[in-house]
């Protein structure tokens, strides 16, 4: 596990404004954005990787595996993505309810005010 940095560093997660433990919720959502599209990426190459190795896949099949996976990784991250464009610049719970869910940001110290 890599070190915790020390709280005095201003992190890159906070806007300008921002103490030193709040996390700009734009910040969680383009990490969960990016981490959604790369889990995506990664098991829809894994699946096509093993369903041509049992036998040729036609281009039709290779885009229902593609859209499958783009769609189930748009439905498993639609709630915490709205709630997060819904949260105030004040309502830290919900953007580190999301962030501690998906472990965006192992470098955030989750505290009392996000508790």
């Amino acid at each position: 596990m890599a070190p915790e940095r020390p709280n005095t560093e201003r992190q890159s997660n906070c806007r300008d404004d921002a103490t030193d433990t709040e996390i700009d919720p734009d910040w969680v959502w383009r990490r969960l954005h990016r981490r959604s599209a790369r889990i995506e990426r990664r098991e829809v190459e894994e699946a096509l990787s093993k369903l041509e190795a049992c036998g040729d896949l036609t281009d039709e099949q290779r885009r229902t595996v593609r859209q499958l996976g783009d769609s189930l990784a748009w439905r498993l991250t639609l709630a915490p993505e709205l709630a997060l464009k819904r949260s105030s610049r004040d309502e830290q719970t919900t953007v580190c309810t999301v962030a501690r869910l998906f472990d965006l940001s192992p470098e955030i110290r989750f505290d009392s005010d996000c508790e």
